[in-house]
């Protein structure tokens, strides 16, 4: 239990010695968290992504790193859940009818009917579920980054 206390100690004062703006750490960390649990995206995207809205690569690459393809396992079923209640259907129905074509191979899936029906409403729940997470994210790391900073002004 002490390990863990320490590497999540350690993952975090990595972000405070970072020298750029909180605004851009902040910016990047999220950035990568939204990105690793979004299914399908990773690293290069992240650091694509960071570097044309000009946020901090390095706290991208963590973010991305911190939430990866298995976030998305866990993420699934929320996202089934509000996929489905958006776009009026189960969430259970949603995850045993994307097991059920997923085997089937990439032109089934990308049929119409899949693709609207079953990946569509999934994908809507991974966005609003994403964005929530890295949104919250995003303030209480630029709350701890500006108080923080602050702190060590002060000494």
């Amino acid at each position: 239990m002490k390990n863990i206390k320490e590497k999540i100690k350690k993952f975090f004062k990595q972000f405070f010695l970072i020298n750029d703006t909180p605004h851009k750490i902040a910016g990047g960390g999220a950035l990568g968290m939204f990105l690793g649990i979004v299914p399908g995206e990773g690293v290069l995207t992240t650091l694509a992504l960071a570097s044309i809205f000009r946020l901090n690569r390095l706290s991208a690459t963590a973010g991305v790193l911190s939430t990866n393809m298995w976030t998305t396992f866990i993420v699934l079923p929320g996202a089934a859940a509000i996929g489905g209640f958006l776009f009026d259907t189960s969430g259970k129905e949603l995850i045993k009818e994307f097991d059920q074509t997923y085997h089937l191979g990439l032109k089934f899936f990308l049929s119409k009917a899949i693709l609207l029906d079953v990946a569509l409403p999934l994908l809507v729940g991974f966005f609003i579920i994403a964005g929530s997470i890295s949104l919250s994210f995003y303030f209480l790391l630029y709350y701890l980054l500006k108080t923080k900073k602050v702190i060590y002004l002060t000494k």
